[in-house]
Parts: C-alpha cells; structure tokens; sequence
C-alpha cells in the first residue's frame, strides 16, 4: 500500500491532464459515497466508518478495497467502473463570518476555491448573512459582554 501510495495521484482512467469531478474519498460523505457505489447507502456509511476508525491507512484510495473487502464485490465494481475517486482535494469551501464593532454589523458569506492550478481562486461566492448567526449563541454572548453592551 505505501508503494501504490507514492504513484495514486498520477494513476488515471483517461488521457486529459486534468480530471474533472473526482470526490475525495477521504472526506466525502456517506450519502456521496453511496452514489458512487451504485446507491447503497450501507456501502457509504461502511466507507465513512472505516475512514474514522483507520486514520493511518489513507494515503490513496487502496484503502477502499480493503473496506469494501470480498463482501460488497458489485459497490467495488461500480467504483472501479468510473475513475470517480482521489485521496485530494482542488476546491475547498470557506465559511466565513465577520461582526463588526461594538457587535453591529454582521456578514456571513460562502466561497468556494480551486486551488488545481496552483494558484487558488475564488469560484463561487454566496451571501449567507440572511441565514442569520453562525457562530452560535455562547459566541455572541460572549462577544457582547466583552464589548460591554
């Protein structure tokens, strides 16, 4: 595993430089994985669980097979069918909350960044401020009394 580890990210299904729409297996979520198992949310929840109970085995998608194992033989089709799954991530999501002073003036807003060309960049930004507080109610709390109103 740690020999396949150090060539996983130069392993492709097609002949372009750059892939589009691989899910990181390492931090997608169950309902993500299910779909890419052909829609058994078991095999997606199975996928997770293993991902937190073997932390250590993560550096390329070789610890799936070993997940899956000899007993879910149609998901481990499905996910080698596609050239669906990496171990990283070009688009990160940032969530980003900002109060002004005294506690007035509050923004909340999403962007998303691809960072595949080495350069990171925004891709997609989102006002979240009508949603209302992020930061939960101890936080602001705590922000007020600190600010004495």
């Amino acid at each position: 595993m740690t020999e396949f580890a150090q060539i996983a990210t130069n392993l492709t299904a097609t002949s372009g430089n750059y892939v589009i729409g691989r899910v990181n297996v390492n931090t997608a979520s169950a309902a993500v994985l299910a779909c890419l198992a052909g829609g058994d949310t078991g095999v997606g929840q199975l996928l997770v669980n293993y991902r937190l109970s073997n932390p250590n085995n993560l550096t390329s998608i070789a610890w799936v097979a070993d997940a899956l194992g000899q007993n879910n033989p149609d998901a481990l089709t499905a996910l080698e069918v596609g050239d669906f799954l990496t171990t990283q991530s070009f688009q990160m999501t940032a969530d980003i909350a900002a109060l002004g002073p005294f506690g007035r003036g509050y923004r909340r807003v999403r962007f998303v960044f691809d960072t595949c060309d080495g350069t990171p960049r925004i891709v997609y930004r989102q006002d979240l401020t009508h949603l209302g507080w992020a930061l939960g109610k101890d936080v602001r709390q705590n922000v007020l009394a600190s600010k004495g109103t």
